[in-house]
């Protein structure tokens, strides 16, 4: 039992019922509410989505083994309740029973293979690097709406769930460069603390330069980047109405969504002055994002 409990805290359940959760979201905005909540392809997606998702919570545990000895000791594997071996062998089984559950159609495969590759890459060699760690993580967000969307095979009515999914992305990565940037002060002083051990995951941000150490991107960079993300959200936002592809609801409850995006991009030019804001600025796409989210299912239902 103990050995079961460690597998599933590997897995983070509350995190795969969030992907479950964008799952059913796609699904739906393809279908429509009234579609019978009862259909293989939504059952094997929800099961196949839960399951790649705790994939790639296990790899990740895996691969950071050694600073989750002195951040995190008591997770499964430094605890010693599970071996990395097994943890390895654990993941990889999840990542294929996800992909074979996706043969439903197509498209749930496609997504569903490359996510999983994508989520082994990322936990091996991207997690660490400022900007392409936060484009994986992006798209990784927003593709659970698209696959939700293909489980209903309906390849021809993926525009909504796309354009969700899309906005969820540029969102998702302008928060994940935020919070870097939030993080910026406490892990320059990490990483000088820990290269003389040779230490190379913080070695992936920063440089040494006879000034000190540096980001390997400026944080005008990576702000830049942040905004142009939070500006594409926000363009991208009015296109399912605009189609006609969504009700009057979508309009009505994206206004406030729009308005908080905007906000939080000028925030990013004319308000950082320390670290916390950048954490208040993280906390407002956030709640963009959910506005977001509860716009498209209103304008699905009015």
């Amino acid at each position: 039992m103990v050995a079961i409990a460690g597998y599933l805290d590997m897995m983070r359940p509350a995190n795969c019922f969030m992907a479950v959760i964008s799952v059913l979201i796609g699904f739906f905005l393809v279908t429509g509410v009234s579609y019978s909540f009862f259909s293989f392809g939504l059952l094997f997606a929800v099961v196949a989505v839960f399951i790649i998702t705790g994939a790639g919570n296990a790899i990740n545990d895996y691969y950071d083994i050694e600073s989750d000895k002195i951040n995190k000791p008591m997770r499964p594997i430094p605890s010693g309740k599970i071996s990395p071996n097994k943890a390895l062998l654990f993941a990889y089984c999840l990542f294929v029973l996800g992909v074979l559950l996706s043969f439903i159609n197509f498209f749930m495969f496609v997504i569903a293979f490359a996510n999983s590759i994508i989520l082994i890459i990322y936990s091996r060699n991207f997690q660490n690097k400022i900007l392409i760690g936060n484009i994986s993580i992006g798209y990784l967000a927003g593709s659970t709406f698209i696959y939700g969307g293909a489980a209903a095979g309906k390849p021809e009515m993926l525009a909504v769930p796309l354009i969700l999914g899309v906005l969820a992305s540029l969102a998702t990565i302008a928060r994940e460069i935020v919070k870097d940037l939030e993080d910026i002060e406490g892990d320059k002083r990490s990483f000088l603390k820990r290269i003389a051990k040779r230490v190379g995951d913080l070695a992936e941000r920063f440089k040494l330069t006879k000034h000190g150490v540096k980001l390997k991107f400026s944080e005008n960079t990576a702000t830049s980047v942040a905004l142009i993300c939070i500006l594409l959200a926000v363009i991208f936002s009015v296109l399912p109405y605009h189609w006609g592809l969504l009700g009057m609801g979508y309009p009505i409850v994206l206004i406030p969504c729009i308005l908080l995006f905007i906000w939080s991009a000028a925030e990013l030019v004319f308000r950082v002055k320390k670290p916390k804001d950048y954490a208040r600025i993280s906390k407002e796409i956030k709640i963009a994002m959910f506005i977001g989210f509860l716009a498209f299912i209103a304008g699905m239902v009015f």
